[in-house]
């Protein structure tokens, strides 16, 4: 397999964004990850309409959810890069803006998803059981095709909920090699 290559999703109009973004960069550097920037998308200038999808209708809290500019920003941007991986052949990794990386990235061998950050499971929707946070996973061809499909087929929800196990294999990397920094600014809390 190729080396791991690892996009960090950042919202340019945002002074913490970048910031956190540059953290992000610095210390996944520091440990020899193969990283670049991806221009986040920013919910209160844009929605999913523009783009032809539509909110999956089986959920309240998912309808509810996806009406927060933030949330529909967030997915967005995770949809961007899951269109550009389902149309490449090899592996991407994905990361929000605050992580920071704690170690270097050893050989992962997955079929769709590996999470190396956010294990909790959270209450399961219709479609299967999820983990709290999309910050930091990594994706294959296949998965991201099958993420693109379901959506195009039933509708976007907050791009954690579609790391799922009943849309996509997801695997743990409980390695603590990313972690969430604590701060303040979020993509989903501070856009609504």
């Amino acid at each position: 397999m190729e080396r791991l290559k690892g996009h960090i999703i950042r919202l340019e109009e945002f002074d913490d964004s970048r910031a956190w973004s540059q953290h992000a960069y610095d210390t996944g550097m520091q440990y020899g990850w193969s990283l670049s920037f991806f221009p986040g998308i920013n919910g209160r200038k844009t929605d999913l309409t523009r783009y032809g999808i539509s909110i999956y209708p089986h959920h309240k809290k998912c309808v509810k959810y996806m009406q927060r500019p933030g949330t529909h920003g967030c997915f967005l941007s995770h949809w961007q890069l899951w269109n550009k991986c389902a149309q490449g052949t090899q592996p991407m990794a994905i990361f929000e803006h605050d992580v920071e990386f704690t170690a270097p990235l050893r050989d992962v061998e997955f079929q769709d998803v590996i999470k190396f950050e956010g294990f909790k499971p959270s209450k399961p929707i219709p479609p299967g059981q999820w983990w709290e946070g999309a910050r930091a996973y990594a994706i294959t061809p296949q998965g991201a095709q099958k993420i693109v499909s379901w959506i195009n087929q039933n509708g976007a929800m907050p791009a954690d909920w579609m790391l799922c196990d009943g849309i996509v294999d997801v695997v743990f990397d409980t390695d603590n090699r990313v972690r969430v920094r604590q701060n303040k600014f979020s993509f989903t809390r501070d856009l609504v």
